[in-house]
């Protein structure tokens, strides 16, 4: 197979190896590659954008039962299950689907209510930006004064593009995060924005691994326009001159979007 060599000034998102790498949530979107060990020895995971899948969280809280899981939010809502609900039972009224598939729009509804009743979990309805605007609106800095303790986490950041406003705090607060996965949305338009963003967390983090997301296409020169990146804290990494060159990896990277082929891409030596 022909490869896609990425042009050397990308070899900065080259992920340095470790040996613990595993997947937290579901085989497609919603699943991230993590340090296994990291997870373990944290007690805190906050999520900045949530949407409707929480199998990654679901996972988290299996591997740690005394932890504290912060999930932000602005746009959560129930609504969108009970359409759903609706749309079924008519469905089912009129014959047109079965009681099982209705049955499983109301379990969907029910682990959606449990997951947020959970003893660990708090839910915040604000959005995540910086400088902070509007009532309704939190920044770095906030979300950590309500960590218990001021305890180390783990951030799980999927926020479209806002990513790139909380960077510099992100920076600053290195020495309370452990680990980051962060989505990084429309490289394509934030190309500079995105390499500054980069240099900066890596001053404080490694990059322990990337992952492409075929929702959405590549750049001309093959970088990804959507790529997931998890940064593990300097503190951690040992040896900073082994790297993992090709990508996806066999047996621990899924398609985002399983319907369509992964976006494979090499670093050059």
């Amino acid at each position: 197979m022909i490869k896609n060599y990425l042009e050397e000034k990308y070899n900065l998102l080259r992920p340095v190896k470790t040996n613990e790498l595993v997947r937290l949530g579901r085989n497609m979107v919603g699943g991230y590659i993590v340090d296994l060990g990291i997870v373990e020895k944290t007690k805190n995971l906050i999520t900045l954008g949530f949407g409707p899948e929480w199998s990654f969280e679901s996972d988290f809280l299996k591997i740690k039962n005394n932890c504290s899981v912060y999930i932000y939010d602005h746009k959560l809502s129930s609504i969108p299950y009970f359409k759903n609900i609706w749309k079924y039972i008519r469905r089912f009224l009129l014959l047109r689907t079965s009681y099982h598939t209705l049955k499983n729009e109301f379990d969907v509804w029910a682990k959606y209510k449990s997951f947020f009743n959970h003893k660990n979990v708090q839910f915040y309805n604000e959005k995540v930006n910086f400088p902070i605007e509007q009532k309704n609106e939190t920044d770095i800095k906030k979300i950590l004064s309500r960590v218990k303790d001021k305890s180390k986490v783990i951030f799980k950041i999927d926020i479209q593009s806002f990513e790139y406003k909380i960077i510099d705090q992100l920076a600053e607060s290195s020495d309370q995060i452990n680990m980051m996965a962060i989505q990084f949305y429309w490289i394509d338009k934030n190309e500079e924005t995105f390499i500054d963003s980069i240099k900066k967390l890596k001053r404080k983090f490694e990059i322990i691994h990337i992952h492409a997301n075929n929702h959405h296409d590549k750049l001309k020169n093959g970088l990804p326009i959507m790529l997931e990146i998890t940064f593990l804290n300097s503190r951690f990494v040992t040896k900073k001159n082994e790297f993992i060159k090709d990508f996806p990896i066999k047996d621990l990277d899924c398609s985002s979007h399983p319907a369509r082929e992964d976006i494979s891409f090499s670093f050059a030596d």
